[in-house]
């Protein structure tokens, strides 16, 4: 790609930094900034992938998604008026944004113990999985 731009939307997050690290009343260095990773409403995704493919190829998409082989996606069930039909946490594209974004915001939803466990081990297999092809060890 010749040319990147920055673009900035509102949408829906999942915020990744805990709590007490961007609470306000936690004065502290490098308190400021909030790590966050988009959420995309399941039918925006199928819409846009139906644009750029087949429904063959869409009905093999959600099913690695729904088995969850692709490293870098996690399915949301559906969650009240926000996410009808779910979405998708799409962990490449983890970014941050200043924690004053937040201030006229509203939290949608809290994940239980078991939804934050899955999100935990999604992040450590995208994250920490080992590179495909092994690199030849190199002596100090």
């Amino acid at each position: 790609m010749s040319d990147s731009k920055y673009l900035t939307v509102s949408g829906l997050v999942y915020i990744l930094t805990h709590e007490c690290d961007i609470e306000s009343e936690n004065q502290r260095q490098f308190n400021e900034d909030v790590l966050i990773v988009p959420i995309i409403p399941l039918g925006d995704l199928v819409e846009a992938y139906l644009e750029a493919g087949t429904t063959e190829q869409l009905t093999s998409f959600l099913t690695n998604l729904g088995a969850k082989n692709i490293s870098r996606l996690l399915y949301l069930p559906p969650l009240n008026l926000a996410l009808p039909h779910g979405g998708v946490i799409f962990l490449n594209q983890i970014t941050n944004c200043h924690i004053s974004v937040f201030e006229n915001t509203k939290s949608i939803a809290v994940v239980t113990a078991f939804g934050l466990q899955e999100i935990e081990l999604t992040l450590e297999n995208h994250l920490l999985r080992p590179k495909a092809d092994r690199l030849a060890f190199m002596p100090v």
